[in-house]
């Protein structure tokens, strides 16, 4: 089941990456309810309603550099379990990005 990474709640989901605070760089990817979001609003970077994210999606994010995510993890967050396709295809961007 997919819930707010912070809190637990299942209502009113978004995809959103935190800024990492060290480098203003790319960040975690991770599902936040909206209490939670207008708590930590100065760390989003992206923020999309789940219902919205698809594979494609998904991938877009560590394509344009917006994660550096654990894909894992991820899309475990994200879909509610660890796609071994989806997990390959995002270790395969991490990877082409790191060159």
């Amino acid at each position: 089941m997919v819930a707010c990474s912070h809190c637990g709640s299942v209502d009113d989901l978004h995809l959103i990456t935190i800024i990492n605070g060290e480098s203003g760089g790319p960040g975690r990817m991770l599902v936040y309810c909206l209490p939670c979001r207008q708590n930590h609003e100065e760390k989003i970077d992206v923020d999309i309603p789940l219902g919205m994210v698809n594979r494609s999606l998904f991938l877009d994010l560590y394509r344009t550099g917006k994660t550096r995510s654990d894909p894992f993890t991820a899309t475990e967050l994200v879909f509610g379990r660890a796609d071994p396709e989806l997990v390959s295809q995002a270790q395969q961007l991490l990877a082409t990005s790191r060159l």
